[in-house]
């Protein structure tokens, strides 16, 4: 059985910016994904009744303010590194982006897009067909308009969606949303950050105090330890 979870993500300076992250494992992964995730929040003394999301990873004034920038960094690269086993890669990542005035409309319309292009055509036997499409809360779309407009690329590519599109408020259970956010949240960060010209103005002694060139630096980062990662523009 094939697992997809979703996240979108945003820019506050960027008003326009919309990106879609989708984090795809197989059901044999999920298990060993889950509990070593939640081992390691666990571990850093993470408040379990506060998400670990992207948005909040260089803000210590959001998320467990208990826990550091630098630590949530190095908890983020150790969630990340289990994207890898030893023969194999857990979770691989896509992403795409696109610009929007109308977050409904536009998400409805490229996001079937962007499922064709994660989805390879379903093995066949023993339940592979089988595909788990679930997505983080909003509350401007209902799953019954998501659900027309997947269908058919679900179909095409030969799988079988299990039981129904499904959403969840993100918390410290779903951890394959927890990806998507963070996977997401760092793509979004490179591309929009790595083409802000000011930034790039700035002076060697300028750019060591500057949080944006930070930010960019540690994503840089923590995305290379992502082995599965395809970047797609998507057109309607």
């Amino acid at each position: 059985m094939k697992l997809l979870f979703i996240d979108e993500t945003s820019d506050t300076h960027q008003k326009d910016y919309m990106g879609l992250c989708c984090a795809t494992m197989d059901s044999y992964s999920y298990k060993v994904i889950k509990e070593e995730v939640q081992n390691i929040l666990n571990k850093s003394g993470w408040d379990p009744e506060i998400e670990f999301k992207g948005a909040t990873l260089f803000s210590i004034t959001q998320g467990d303010r208990k826990i550091s920038v630098e630590k949530r960094i190095e908890i983020a690269r150790k969630l990340l590194e289990l994207n890898i086993a030893k023969k194999h890669s857990r979770i691989k990542f896509d992403y795409c982006d696109f610009l929007t005035t109308d977050f409904k409309k536009d998400y409805l319309s490229y996001f079937p897009i962007f499922l064709k292009k994660i989805l390879s055509k379903a093995p066949k036997g023993g339940g592979k067909d089988l595909l788990i499409l679930h997505l983080d809360e909003h509350q401007s779309i209902k799953m019954s308009e998501l659900r027309k407009v997947v269908k058919k690329t679900i179909n095409d590519k030969g799988y079988v969606l299990f039981e129904d599109v499904n959403s969840s408020c993100s918390n410290f259970e779903t951890v394959g949303i927890l990806y998507a956010d963070l996977v997401g949240y760092l793509t979004g960060r490179l591309k929009i950050i790595s083409k802000d010209i000011d930034l790039f103005k700035l002076s060697p002694e300028q750019l060591k105090t500057d949080g944006r060139y930070k930010k960019l630096l540690s994503s840089k980062d923590l995305i290379q330890l992502i082995k599965k990662l395809d970047v797609y523009k998507v057109n309607k």
